[in-house]
This record gives C-alpha cells, sequence and structure tokens, in this order.
C-alpha cells in the first residue's frame, strides 16, 4: 500500500481508510488511517512484506500487538486493534503529531526531568509486564505539543540507519556479544538522560562498536553549567557506569532515584531564623599585624585604642558569590514553535492510577484462583464423606463380605462419560449421510403440528447429511428431529427420525 487519494485509498477490514503512508521503521510499514466506525485517525503498523517469512519476528510483531493492548501507559502508544491482512499481521495504535527529542534542542531543566522519568516510567512498566518495547534513543522519543513524550518506532529512520542511530545507546556488555538485561536498559536510559539535559549525544555515532566503553561520560554540570546538581551526576553516573554490577539493578529502581531527585529538588526550603529586634551580630574584624620594633623605642599604646585603629584599617572583605542554582533561565530556543508544557504531576497521578488498576487486576485473579481451589477441595472433602459413610453402612450390613472393595468403590464413582454428550463421543454421528426410504416433509423447525414450517417434499431416493446434534419432539412425540442438507441442492432443514424412514 502507498500514498492513495481520497476517492481511491483501500480499506483495511471494511473500517480503516488507508490516508498515507508515513515511512519505515524497524519491523512495520507506518500509515495514517481513518477509523469509519469511531470516527477518528489512526497509526496502522503492517509488518513488512519482507520480514513475513521470518517466523521470530513476526511472532515478536504479534506479541507486541497483543501484550500492548493490555498495558497503558502514557509513555507508550495506546493499541486499538490488530489483526490480519493477506498473510501479513498490523496492529493499530493512536495517532499522534510531533517531533523526536533529538530535533528539539535544548530543554529547560524542568521539562527535561519530566521526559527523562517518563520515558523511565514506560520502559520499567512495559519490562514488569514482560511486554516488547521500543529501542531507546531520542530519535525513538516524541515530544507531543501538550508536553507528554511518547517511546515508539521511529518510522522516519531508515531501516539502513536503526544499527547507526542506536550505537551511542549500546551497553559495553552487548558490544562485546552479550544478551540484552535489565542494566543494558538502564544504560541506555542514563545515556538518553545525559542527552536530554545537554541537549546532544555524548558519542560519536561513526566511531566503532565498543569504543565508548573507555570514554568516560562528563558530569552534566561540566557541559552544561546552568544545572548545577552533584546529585543528579551522580545518578546518571551511576546509570552508565561501564561495570554492570555498579549501575541499577533494573530500570524501575532508576526511576526510583530519579523520583527522589524531582521530589527534593522542588521541596521548599524554610526560612532562616531571624535575630530580636534592637539585636545585631557583628563579627570584630582581624587587626593587622604591626611589625616588631626596637624595645628601647616602642611607643606605649594603650590596647583598646590599638584595637580600634586596626578595626579602621583593616579592609573590608567582599562576601562570597552565591551558590548557582539548578534551574537557570532557559537559553535561546532554536525552535520556531512553543516549548510544550510539561504537567509532571498529571503524569504521576495517571501512572500511580495504572499501577493501582494492574494490582487490583491481579487480586481479583488470584482471588477467583484460591476460590476455586478450596470449592473443589470442599466438594472432595465432601464426596469422601459420603463414601465413607456409605462404606461403613454397608460393612455394618455385612454387603462388603459380598461384594470386592475396588468392585464397590468403583460402582460408587460417577463415570466420565455421563458427562459428555453422545453427539460429542462419536462425532461421526453429526455428518452421517442417510437415504431417504420413502416421501418425507423437509421443515425448516422441528415440529409436525404446523404445516406452515415446511421447506419442501423430498421423495424416496434423496440423499441428506446430517450436520448437528439430534433434538427431541417439541410436541412430545416419542422421536427426534434431525437438523440435514439436502446434497442435491443444498437445501438446509429439520425432518423426523422415524423407525425406517432413514437409511
Amino acid at each position: 500500500m502507498s500514498a492513495a487519494s481520497p476517492t481511491n485509498s483501500p480499506l483495511l477490514h471494511n473500517r480503516y481508510r488507508i490516508l498515507s503512508r508515513l515511512g519505515e521503521g524497524r519491523l512495520a510499514t507506518v500509515y495514517r488511517a481513518e477509523d469509519e466506525r469511531l470516527r477518528r485517525h489512526v497509526l496502522v503498523h503492517l509488518l513488512r512484506t519482507e520480514l513475513v517469512p521470518q517466523e521470530n519476528l513476526r511472532r515478536r510483531f504479534e506479541e507486541e500487538a497483543r501484550r500492548g493492548a493490555q498495558l497503558s501507559h502514557p509513555g507508550l502508544l495506546e493499541v486499538y486493534d490488530s489483526g490480519d491482512v493477506s498473510g501479513r499481521p498490523y496492529m493499530v495504535t493512536e495517532d499522534i503529531a510531533g517531533q523526536p527529542l533529538a530535533d528539539v534542542g535544548l530543554l529547560n531543566p524542568g521539562e527535561a526531568l519530566g521526559v527523562v522519568r517518563t520515558v523511565v516510567s514506560a520502559v520499567a512498566m512495559a519490562q514488569s509486564q514482560g511486554v516488547p518495547h521500543p529501542p531507546v534513543s531520542s530519535r525513538n522519543v516524541w515530544l507531543l505539543p501538550g508536553g507528554r513524550a511518547v517511546l515508539l518506532e521511529n518510522w522516519t529512520i531508515p531501516p539502513s540507519e536503526t544499527v547507526q542511530d542506536l550505537a551511542p545507546y549500546r551497553a559495553p556488555e552487548r558490544a562485546a556479544g552479550g544478551p540484552p538485561t535489565p542494566a543494558t536498559s538502564v544504560y541506555a536510559l542514563g545515556i538518553l538522560a545525559w542527552e536530554t539535559f545537554v541537549g546532544r549525544r555524548p558519542f560519536d555515532p561513526q566511531q566503532p562498536l565498543g569504543t565508548q566503553a573507555n570514554q568516560e561520560l562528563p558530569p552534566i554540570s561540566t557541559v552544561r553549567p546552568a544545572i548545577f546538581s552533584p546529585e543528579l551526576d551522580r545518578i546518571v553516573a551511576q546509570a552508565v557506569a561501564p561495570d554492570p554490577s555498579l549501575r541499577y539493578t533494573t530500570p524501575i529502581d532508576f526511576g526510583r532515584a530519579l523520583d527522589h531527585y524531582a521530589d527534593a529538588s522542588t521541596a521548599q526550603t524554610g526560612r532562616l531564623a531571624t535575630l530580636p529586634t534592637g539585636i545585631t551580630a557583628t563579627v570584630p574584624a582581624q587587626p593587622t599585624p604591626v611589625p616588631a620594633a626596637a624595645p628601647a623605642e616602642a611607643p606605649q599604646v594603650r590596647p583598646k585604642r590599638a584595637f580600634r585603629r586596626a578595626q579602621q584599617a583593616a579592609p573590608a572583605v567582599a562576601p562570597p558569590p552565591p551558590p548557582p542554582v539548578l534551574q537557570a533561565p532557559p537559553p535561546s530556543r532554536t525552535m520556531s514553535a512553543p516549548a510544550p508544557q510539561y504537567n509532571q504531576q498529571a503524569v504521576d497521578q495517571q501512572i500511580k492510577r495504572e499501577v493501582k488498576r494492574q494490582v487490583r487486576r491481579q487480586g481479583c485473579q488470584r482471588a477467583l484462583i484460591k476460590r476455586t481451589t478450596q470449592l473443589v477441595l470442599v466438594f472432595l472433602l465432601l464426596y469422601g464423606i459420603y463414601l465413607g459413610i456409605g462404606y461403613t453402612y454397608d460393612w455394618a450390613t455385612g454387603r462388603l463380605a459380598q461384594i470386592n472393595p475396588t468392585e464397590w468403590l468403583t460402582s460408587r464413582l460417577p463415570n466420565p462419560s455421563d458427562f459428555v454428550p453422545s453427539w460429542l463421543r462419536n462425532p461421526g454421528e453429526l455428518t452421517a449421510t442417510y437415504r431417504v426410504t420413502r416421501p418425507v416433509r423437509l421443515r425448516s423447525s422441528p415440529g409436525a403440528s404446523a404445516d406452515t414450517n415446511i421447506v419442501k417434499v423430498l421423495e424416496a431416493g434423496s440423499r441428506v447429511q446430517q450436520i448437528g446434534p439430534p433434538e427431541a419432539d417439541p410436541d412430545g412425540q416419542p422421536y427426534t428431529w434431525l437438523r440435514v442438507i439436502v446434497l442435491d441442492d443444498g437445501t438446509q432443514g429439520w425432518i423426523a427420525n422415524l423407525e425406517g424412514l432413514l437409511e
């Protein structure tokens, strides 16, 4: 499918009208479409044609669509629908309009911290639920006009440039051939955090893989002096440590450290205590040392007068400069669009509500399994008591002397076949073929009391095939009705299963 005009645009499953082709990502080709049922714009992600034969990628794409629909987070695309068309699986998500973080430029510290916390929280929730998530990259993080940050598969990057784009976020152990772990995700998120606060990538994507392990990542306060926060430098440095054992264990731990830092940096400090009226605190200046003179010529000066002269001659010392603050006025933006207003408090509340909903659902599932197990155990206990009473009664009356205990127990246990219908035990009965021996009426519903439900009259020798289980006669007659299809013309209906009628 390519870009189509409104008058000749393809319709997917009689619902999604394809409007335009946006681009290709690592796995899927992305289209903008219109949901004609709900009257809204959506994104259709269709697995690329050359990837359909690769079973592992196809299975990952389908798993991402199925599990992503069960996960709701402001930092991830909302999955609406999924399916298959001409052997190619597709996924329908919400439509967005924004730009990649790599193209935004320098953010003020508050916006940068909100973006990083949202992306870290999205990755942490996806990994905790076992849901695949897009790779971490500043070109895969999009900023929407309302200030929302979303982690997605960027369809504007050619698939041939994906490896080069993700190279700066690859942990040293991954570049050495190691498997992906939560620690490697923490490293990628740490690089993204450094880039979000500084406004550029720390490493050159053109350099060979693995060489960045030997490069030291400079602190954020050194590259951007307007953000002076040793605690933030420590958090990011721990996230991007070359040794995996020195990093945060999981993205959840990294996100918890960022949350504590955000709470501490936005906390209000109390007012300084003031002295009572009329009391002043003064610090006497140190007297200037006087060179020692000859003992015979030393003048006699009173100590009090010498102290006053030294105090008047002491130079004034300027107060130390105030320490730099965390949030300085943002520099001039290179973007023409206004900076988005990010409401971190609303995002945090939404994340807490989603976590509570997930916890409640898991609690209900565990409670249902527990109650079902208890009911089964109670039923087995009661049935065991019933068998014990019966055994005791038969033993007291002397019947066990004539009956084998094994046969007695077998006779008391229910027969599993009694719970299975006959047509299910013998599926061949549902597709049996018969020949009509004499003319019979084919009716649209069971029952011979009305002549209005007659479909046709079958002549002798007509061949019919049963297509359903038999049903009792609605008028209480001692025969059943069979739903059949006439093999000659495909007519369906009901005939009475009278003795000698079918063979």
